[in-house]
């Protein structure tokens, strides 16, 4: 294997998929993974990335509000003494107790927070009511100091540990992604004290309680917060226009709000329609939080925590089309990846006098959206922000209900809303929560980011007990990173370790760079582990002159069991098919064989359509062929293909013994733009079409065709570039783009560097054309599919007669 040390990959933990046994491929995934994967390319302009993100937030999981807070206790305590559930139950009541006194009586304290809720109450449109908020909460936390409570650590007087909520609208929050900038505006932060600190204007005084005034007055004055100093958002919806008072005294039971949980879409019959599909039907949003002034206005008491359900929300169709005709607003909301102005600029001179220019402005007009979307993109932005950040907690307030939402990259959970007003005893606890919460708690990996901003070597010990260093550079232009929630997030950056350095080399490994690249991802658990089924790549290679020197060298990987988004969802009672977990694994660096031109691309191209099938035939099957899989090395001038990344592959003789190439997991193996057409359709959207050698034997002829119309000379066209929309679209969407194309093929020209190699691919999209249309047939004979790709590659390429670079 790839470390060279004698380490093995552990073999895939048995675990329930989640999938019925009777599914011939894995349903579609949706979600901004999609898109992420081309942020660079695309730019991501504002209607690209918010369909996305808001795929990924619809199917929530739901827990019960007093379940969750248990949970979130338990984390302040000992983290490796699991509480049993009824110590869970009485550290909450234990919490409730504690902070009881300071929500009732005639004393200073519980008046000042009546009055502040009264204020925010009394608050008649939104934005007024963030200052008022933003007092509650910063008023309770520094009264919570005194707080103790026993299993729960003590106050920390400490800058960096210690939190403030803090007014951010209408100051912008920008951050880069993979060259492309994001201005995002959210109403509310929580910074630590440390930050607030350093955003006073100059010349303001820095001591904690003049900065505490600070944060309820106005955004900040100096600069402007950092999404990596950000530890939670909250956004707010205000429809109602009054909210009733505070009662005159609290008692310890939940009291039930108006709209237990938010719901983003109607809830409709699932098995009516396949995940990702898009159908003619349209589900309109049911913003029942939003639109909670409808509903009754007294909440109800209950005895104990409310018994919830754990079902998802079920997913809109078309949701693309139904984000572009949301009423478009011009208010404060929101910047997105591609802007570059607050959305409140006012057009250009030239833009009125133009009509035809105003109707660009209008199409480019940042659009008024669902506050569970617009929170989706704030969570996005923090994790973009970190590393390895493994969950965010963050909140909407609508009207005098707050919800916390738990995000991971396996789904969302929503908690149900407390009514901090009439609930004030468990808005105090989730306070409390948040104030002893470390910084892992907060979901910051302990060795990637040990501490805030942490940028310098972390030591990880792997499973033979050695300490690993990684040295990670974070500002290279080579860093590749990961903006959305659900998926396997996958960030690329180059790395440098003594450790790895020092490793002994196995004779079947070509590439001779001494530059290692590091890879994060979270890839399913119930799936097989990428440093598994490479073991078995290398077997084959040792054998096979077709896959010798055709595929990656992984130097070492470590799983981060501790990781697991099962553990919550254990914990709550949910259901956790699907969960993730962290791996790291370094390689040594290849180059993008979009890099080539001419004859050299196509004979790169050729080698690594060969190992494909050589590896196929022996059991191992990608099912994920897209340009970015495609890479390389040089060896001796010449170019060495290679086919990459098989975290989404599967080994036939060691899947599920129900079906012999079942399923593995919930996520979808391809990379859309790149899938064969047959893969797109409704029906293999459920899960009912095979994925077969003909399929990946298709998707290289995508890639070739891709390649040959959006590169010349090794570099991605910056104008005028061709089929960017295959991007931002959905499954069926893609499937309609490419079919359009068939259709008149020569309406779009090679690049000049490419001209030969199209001919090759217009082979190719012959022989796509004739396996489509009203009844699709998938040729049965592999081999036969692969000779007709090698009959219109020409001989010098299959000779490899090209002279050396």
């Amino acid at each position: 294997m790839a470390n060279n040390a004698g380490v093995t990959a552990p073999n895939t933990p048995a675990r329930n998929s989640g999938l019925p046994a009777e599914l011939k491929s894995t349903p579609h995934a949706v979600g901004s993974a999609v898109v992420s994967e081309h942020i660079k390319t695309l730019g991501v302009e504002v209607d690209d990335v918010r369909p996305w993100i808001g795929r990924d937030v619809q199917n929530f999981k739901r827990c019960g509000a007093d379940e969750m807070l248990q949970q979130l206790l338990e984390r302040c305590t000992d983290p490796s003494q699991p509480l049993p559930p009824s110590e869970k139950s009485m550290l909450l009541e234990a919490s409730l107790k504690a902070v009881l006194p300071i929500c009732n009586g005639p004393g200073p304290v519980p008046q000042k927070m009546k009055k502040c809720l009264t204020k925010f109450c009394n608050a008649e449109s939104e934005r007024p009511s963030y200052p008022g908020f933003t007092q509650i909460a910063n008023t309770a936390l520094h009264e919570l100091k005194k707080v103790n409570v026993s299993g729960i650590p003590a106050y920390k007087n400490d800058l960096e540990t210690a939190i403030l909520f803090h007014t951010n609208d209408p100051a912008n929050i920008s951050q880069e992604h993979q060259g492309k900038k994001s201005i995002r505006r959210p109403d509310v932060v929580v910074v630590s004290c440390k930050s607030a600190q350093d955003a006073v204007a100059e010349g303001t005084s820095t001591r904690i309680d003049h900065v505490r005034n600070y944060t309820c007055k106005s955004a900040p004055k100096g600069s402007n917060f950092q999404w990596m100093n950000v530890r939670s958002t909250l956004e707010f919806k205000r429809p109602k226009k009054r909210i009733p008072p505070p009662p005159s005294a609290y008692k310890m039971d939940y009291v039930v709000p108006a709209v237990l949980h938010m719901e983003y879409l109607k809830e409709t019959d699932a098995s009516a329609q396949p995940t990702d599909s898009t159908s003619s039907t349209s589900t309109q949003p049911t913003d029942s939080a939003t639109d909670a002034s409808a509903q009754p206005t007294n909440s109800t008491p209950a005895t104990g925590p409310a018994q919830t359900s754990c079902k998802a929300s079920n997913e809109i169709q078309n949701i693309s089309d139904r984000l572009r005709s949301t009423t478009r607003s011009s208010t404060k909301r929101h910047l997105d990846l591609g802007s570059t102005e607050p959305s409140s600029t006012k057009r250009s001179r030239r833009a009125k006098e133009s009509q035809s220019q105003e109707d660009e402005e209008k199409k480019k007009e940042p659009q008024r959206l669902h506050p569970v979307v617009q929170n989706g993109l704030y969570v996005a932005e923090m994790f973009a922000a970190h590393i390895a950040r493994q969950h965010v907690i963050s909140f909407i307030v609508n009207n005098d209900i707050i919800y916390l939402w738990w995000f991971d990259r396996q789904h969302t959970i929503q908690c149900a809303g407390i009514n901090f007003v009439q609930d004030l005893p468990r808005f105090m606890v989730l306070l409390f929560i948040m104030q002893r919460m470390g910084y892992e708690q907060w979901g910051h990996h302990p060795i990637f980011e040990p501490t805030p901003g942490h940028e310098g070597e972390i030591f990880v010990e792997d499973k033979k007990k050695r300490k690993v260093d990684l040295h990670f550079d974070l500002k290279s232009k080579d860093r590749t990173t990961h903006f959305g929630l659900r998926g396997r997030a996958t960030t690329l950056f180059p790395v440098k370790s003594r450790a790895l350095s020092a490793l002994p080399r196995e004779d079947h490994f070509r590439n001779e760079t001494i530059e290692f690249v590091a890879k994060l991802f979270w890839p399913e658990e119930a799936r097989q582990s990428e440093p598994e089924i490479l073991e078995e790549v290398y077997k084959i290679a040792k054998e096979d002159p077709d896959v010798l020197g055709h595929v990656p060298e992984m130097v070492w990987f470590h799983r981060f069991d501790e990781t697991s988004t099962a553990i919550i969802r254990k914990a709550l009672g949910i259901d956790y098919a699907g969960s993730r977990v962290l791996y790291a694994i370094v390689f040594r660096k290849l180059t993008p064989i979009t890099t080539l031109s001419g004859d050299e691309f196509l004979l790169a191209w050729w080698e690594v359509v060969k190992c494909h099938r050589a590896l196929w035939k022996r059991g191992v099957h990608h099912r994920d062929i897209s340009p970015s899989n495609l890479m390389g090395y040089r060896l001796g001038g010449r170019f060495m293909s290679v086919l990459n990344d098989f975290d989404l592959s599967s080994i036939l003789h060691i899947l599920s013994s129900t079906r012999q190439d079942g399923p593995r997991g919930l996520e979808r193996t391809g990379t859309v733009p790149f899938m064969a057409l047959h893969l797109l359709s409704p029906d293999a959207i459920a899960g009912n079409v095979e994925h077969v050698y003909y399929h990946d034997a298709e998707s290289f002829i995508w890639v070739l065709t891709w390649v040959c119309l959006r590169y010349d000379g090794g570099k991605l066209l910056r104008k005028g570039r061709p089929l960017d929309e295959w991007l931002t679209v959905d499954a069926m969407g893609c499937y309609e783009k490419k079919m359009g194309y068939l259709g008149t093929p020569h309406a779009v020209h090679p690049t000049r560097s490419h001209k030969e190699n199209f001919k090759v691919a217009m082979h190719g999209l012959a022989m796509i054309y004739t396996h489509v249309g009203p009844f699709p047939s998938i040729p049965a004979d592999d081999e036969a599919v692969f000779l007709m790709l090698q009959n219109h590659v020409p001989a010098r390429v299959l000779e490899g007669n090209l002279l050396p670079v």
